[in-house]
């Protein structure tokens, strides 16, 4: 058997994944055991000259924040499972990979999974020599080939991220080098759907070369073929977020003629260039408040994000990040904050988050209050260190 622990925080990877191998999705842990069970009675009724493949394998992937409700699964499933093989992708596994294998699991796949998870299901179920626990992942060219979804997700259009933001898990895993779906592609699989949506880190790249700017040819021809087909259509929306540098009055025109966007979602992280340029984040303070002004101008909300307490960070640069807040709520934009967390994989990895002082949580409660913010600040997480 093959089975996938699906979750609502995994389900885009799961949803790439599963299509290859297919199996059983289970949505808990009790129906996991449950069905474990029953095939361990089933397999203990067999001929026991009938040859049948008695391999349980359940394919786990999870971030860093799910990693303590995952490693007390995994305990619960070593405790009654002894023959159970575990394998593990995602996030967390590619950036922290033998830590990964102390919770329990037998594989780790690091990075991409589409070419390595059915080889390695392969190699397993024929008891083939696997020279490591850990494997890196092959990386796919293109995703031709890949056009099936399930569970049906966003689709993903864009694959890897040419900035070194340190914060960051999703160069990491995916690289810099750029892939894009083709527009052909995309339509074979948004036939099916009523809402289109994208995964994707900056929505606005689509069809650049580098994704370093953008490219408005690529981006409104896949727009208006769209079209034709969508119930409703959105870009730049949870999860295909952009970068504020990208929206200019020719992206935005793009959006407002082909989307059904009410709002823009990106990430200013902070209000402080001295803070931006220490993350590597690659855009400028005026860089966001150029976007939230051509937003506010072509009638679309920002939603933008704000991360707290980076290494290093200074209640001076903290009241900036605020400053630069309260301009977004007055130009009617909404404002989520975030508390930095360092994630391993990540330049800031063994890096400490820095504590907030009592004023400024005072004054991003107090906005909170007012509705004006959203978002989780209080948590002070400390970092364990975790092996590579």
């Amino acid at each position: 058997m093959i089975g996938y622990r699906l979750t609502s925080k995994n389900k885009y990877s799961i949803s790439k994944l599963y299509p290859l191998t297919k199996g059983i999705l289970f949505n808990n842990l009790d129906e996991l055991i449950y069905n474990l069970k029953t095939n361990e009675i089933e397999k203990s009724k067999s001929c026991c000259f009938k040859v049948i493949n008695s391999k349980n394998i359940i394919i786990y992937s999870f971030m860093t924040l799910q990693r303590p409700e995952v490693s007390k699964e995994i305990n619960i499933l070593r405790n009654n499972f002894k023959d159970l093989i575990l394998i593990a992708g995602g996030p967390h596994a590619s950036g922290a990979p033998e830590d990964t294998l102390k919770m329990g699991f037998d594989y780790v796949l690091v990075g991409e999974g589409e070419i390595t998870l059915p080889d390695l299901i392969n190699k397993i179920n024929n008891n083939q020599y696997i020279e490591n626990n850990v494997i890196k992942g092959i990386p796919i060219d293109s995703f031709k080939g890949y056009d099936e979804i399930y569970p049906l997700a966003p689709i993903e259009i864009t694959r890897g991220c040419p900035y070194n933001c340190r914060f960051c898990q999703t160069p990491q895993i995916f690289g810099k080098n750029i892939r894009h779906r083709s527009i052909e592609d995309i339509i074979k699989i948004v036939k099916n759907m009523k809402d289109i949506r994208f995964v994707t880190p900056n929505a606005l790249s689509y069809g650049s070369k580098y994704a370093t700017k953008p490219n408005l040819e690529k981006l409104e021809e896949l727009l208006k073929k769209l079209s034709i087909f969508k119930e409703r259509l959105f870009l730049g929306t949870f999860p295909s977020e952009v970068r504020p540098e990208f929206i200019n009055e020719d992206t935005l025109n793009l959006i407002v003629n082909y989307c059904d966007n009410k709002y823009l979602h990106f990430g200013a992280q902070s209000g402080c260039d001295e803070m931006l340029t220490h993350i590597r984040r690659g855009h400028t303070v005026n860089d966001v408040i150029n976007a939230v002004d051509l937003c506010k101008k072509n009638k679309l909300m920002p939603k933008v994000d704000f991360i707290f307490g980076f290494p290093s960070e200074t209640m001076e640069n903290r009241i900036r990040s605020i400053q630069l807040m309260k301009y977004i709520i007055k130009k009617n934009g909404k404002v989520h904050a975030h508390y930095f967390m360092p994630l391993p994989g990540t330049y800031f990895e063994n890096e400490k988050s820095t504590e907030l002082d009592r004023e400024t949580i005072k004054i991003l409660g107090s906005m909170a209050k007012k509705g004006q913010i959203s978002g989780s600040w209080t948590h002070q997480y400390n970092s364990t260190k975790v092996e590579k």
